[in-house]
């Protein structure tokens, strides 16, 4: 009972107005067709537009092996209760990356901003770790052919194609065969990509 004889207020529930919404996959993305990747609720649909999940490529394409493998997808249009995104980046695993890295090794990073063949801008970031500890002058030639093969494949795809190559293993697995002749690699790995249109785009 209120006190003073008032109306005690009704008590709104704010879930009641709020509404589920499948979330899916690009279309085309690594050669297959929209998936249900998630759920998000919202009172407005267009409260989700812009708003980005992260999802294991594991359960995209079903292998265990690429658990560590972060997708980043970016809702861009609701329709009914269906939300579309467009792939917006990718990340490993923190816990994969410092497997990665052993005793006696080098690590060496290249950072790159580049555009596909349908003119799409990307940033990348490919880690080759050596076999043995590495001197700085083949560091850096490393470091240049990294660079050099990265903005030649996405010169050479359209988007779609290069986002494949990228999440897939194919542009790090082309980096270490034509890097390994310079010094002894343990592998390469494209570990992290950024879309950088606006969603407006």
């Amino acid at each position: 009972m209120s006190r003073r004889g008032r109306t005690p207020r009704r008590t709104v529930d704010k879930w009641s107005a709020k509404e589920l919404y499948q979330i899916y996959s690009p279309p085309g993305f690594l050669e297959g067709d929209e998936k249900i990747v998630g759920e998000t609720i919202a009172d407005d649909p267009e409260k989700i537009i812009g708003r980005v999940i992260e999802v294991s490529l594991a359960d995209i394409i079903n292998d265990y092996s690429k658990m560590h493998i972060k997708l980043n997808f970016q809702i861009t249009e609701v329709t009914g209760n269906v939300a579309r995104t467009r792939f917006k980046g990718h990340t490993f695993a923190r816990d994969y990356l410092r497997f990665l890295v052993r005793r006696r090794r080098t690590r060496i990073d290249s950072i790159s901003t580049v555009k596909t063949k349908d003119g799409v801008p990307f940033r990348i970031t490919a880690t080759g770790f050596t076999l043995i500890r590495s001197t700085t002058s083949k560091k850096d030639a490393i470091r240049r052919e990294m660079l050099d093969i990265v903005k030649a494949r996405a010169e050479e795809l359209d988007s779609l194609e290069f986002i494949r190559e990228t999440t897939n293993g194919k542009l790090g697995s082309q980096i270490y065969f034509k890097c390994k002749n310079i010094y002894p690699l343990k592998g390469v790995e494209v570990q992290k990509s950024r879309l950088l249109t606006p969603i407006s785009a």
